[in-house]
């Protein structure tokens, strides 16, 4: 896929799609679009399509640069474009008011810097997360939507060391690593791979760091198995605070139907994460921050022993440490 072939491809979105002030096009019906700006607002914009099959043309030959073809039978529709970018595609019968689709643009990659300028977290905290990565210390990145996880997920395994081999394993690729020794398998897209499946194969690659994207499912559980028995590694999942994440982990290990009580989830929970970071895009003027860096140090009758070493100060609008030190120091 070329550049001049996407835009083609795109027909009249590509005007909207080479405006740098647009982070994301969403297009719900052939009378009704919209798009994101890079500041995260939500904007109307006239619809370049006069008929509902004017805009399943215009996805069917996106789709088509993948050779992906919908059907009845396969009504939804996924894919990475040259760039990065992310197109996701429904039609009908699936789209019940029509095709609609959502294509977010890939953004220029931050940097440490970059996030420490804008106050999404404090060198002190960037120092702990850093010396947590040095000393092999698996971390689960926590946040709501829009937070940042992929971000900083992205940023840390960048600064694995470079002699170290980075396996990474998604179900839909998100992450654009920049480590010299790391390899990138994702089970979406025209992949038949159970994300469950991917995790596994990820590990049996001579990793010295696996990297895993998003958990939401039973393969959940074999994820924990897996960093909790001997594997280094890192992982990102959707949580409203700490506590939630940990509970949608046992969740997603009951979903497994391995047979296990609540005791022996909660510690293969611990034995897998001993760091665990939760950031969120805040209410008011939609700042992303890291309002938590928490250090899971086991279970002590059946319960969680959780150690914050980070906290957010609203006040101050920044990340307080609390004076703990972390165990592995």
């Amino acid at each position: 896929m070329n550049e001049n072939d996407l835009m083609t491809a795109l027909g009249p979105l590509a005007p909207l799609y080479a405006d740098p002030t647009v982070a994301e096009i969403l297009v719900d019906a052939h009378d009704r679009a919209y798009c994101v700006d890079r500041a995260g607002q939500l904007k109307d914009v006239p619809s370049p399509f006069d008929s509902p099959e004017a805009l399943r043309a215009t996805i069917d030959a996106l789709l088509a640069l993948e050779g992906i073809t919908l059907t009845p039978q396969k009504t939804t529709g996924e894919m990475i474009l040259a760039d990065g970018s992310r197109l996701l595609a429904v039609v009908p019968p699936t789209a019940v008011s029509g095709p609609c689709f959502v294509l977010r643009k890939m953004t220029q990659p931050l940097t440490w810097e970059s996030l420490l300028e804008r106050g999404v977290l404090t060198q002190q905290a960037y120092d702990v997360l850093v010396d947590a990565l040095r000393a092999g210390v698996n971390t689960l990145i926590t946040g709501g939507p829009g937070a940042g996880k992929t971000t900083l997920a992205n940023l840390l395994a960048e600064s694995i060391p470079p002699d170290k081999r980075v396996v990474i394993a998604e179900p839909v690729r998100e992450m654009q690593v920049r480590h010299p020794r790391s390899i990138h398998l994702a089970a979406g897209g025209s992949s038949d791979v159970p994300f469950g499946d991917l995790v596994f194969k990820a590990s049996c690659m001579g990793a010295d760091w696996l990297v895993i994207g998003e958990l939401y499912g039973p393969e959940a559980a074999r994820a924990l198995q897996i960093l909790g028995h001997g594997h280094t590694g890192m992982a990102t999942t959707y949580a409203n605070n700490i506590e939630d994440a940990l509970a949608r982990l046992e969740a997603m290990c009951l979903m497994a139907n391995l047979g296990l009580g609540l005791g022996e989830i909660r510690r293969t929970v611990a034995a897998a994460f001993r760091l665990i970071t939760y950031q969120e895009r805040l209410p008011h003027g939609g700042r992303r921050r890291i309002t938590h860096v928490v250090e899971l140090r086991g279970v002590e009758n059946d319960r969680y022993v959780l150690q914050p070493l980070f906290g957010y100060d609203p006040a101050g609008d920044r990340l307080a440490a609390t004076g703990a030190r972390p165990g592995w120091e």
